[in-house]
């Protein structure tokens, strides 16, 4: 029997995306989000913790991310979990784990100060090429722009 997978994260952006043309074609769009729970814990005290997700998207969807989403941007990714190995610059192996965002699967939100989402973008492209593959990541081998080194925790 196999089995199914899917992610869904909403989170803040924390940086506008970043566009990769791989060598077989197509574009990526590499982003982070913020995404944090909040909860009191037994003596009342507020608790907060952030995990940061790292994203991709593929073809029209990655050139709608880079287009419309900025730092900041309340955004929901609908996708699967993607590990993928790497070299560090001192040659070793290195992991990192993607969200890959399935076709039409992130939506941007607009926000008020006060207020929950109040409209609701659906970043949908057109089927293409250059769509997320099934097993083997489009990137595995490229040293991306943000290393685990790089989060906070």
């Amino acid at each position: 029997m196999s089995g199914h997978q899917k992610v869904i994260a909403t989170g803040h952006l924390g940086a506008a995306p970043v566009t990769k043309a791989p060598e077989g074609g197509g574009f990526v769009a590499e982003m982070r989000i913020a995404v944090t729970d909040r909860w009191l814990d037994k003596q009342g005290e507020r608790i907060e913790h952030t995990e940061w997700l790292r994203i991709k998207a593929f073809g029209s969807d990655a050139q709608n991310a880079a287009k419309y989403l900025t730092t900041g941007r309340l955004i929901t990714v609908e996708g699967k979990l993607r590990t993928e190995k790497w070299q560090a610059s001192d040659g070793s192996d290195r992991y990192s784990t993607w969200i890959y965002a399935e076709r039409g699967g992130i939506t941007w939100h607009s926000t008020g100060e006060h207020t929950e989402t109040r409209r609701e973008h659906r970043g949908r492209g057109a089927p293409t090429d250059s769509s997320p593959p099934g097993d083997t990541p489009t990137t595995s081998n490229l040293e991306t722009q943000f290393n685990d080194d790089d989060l906070p925790f």
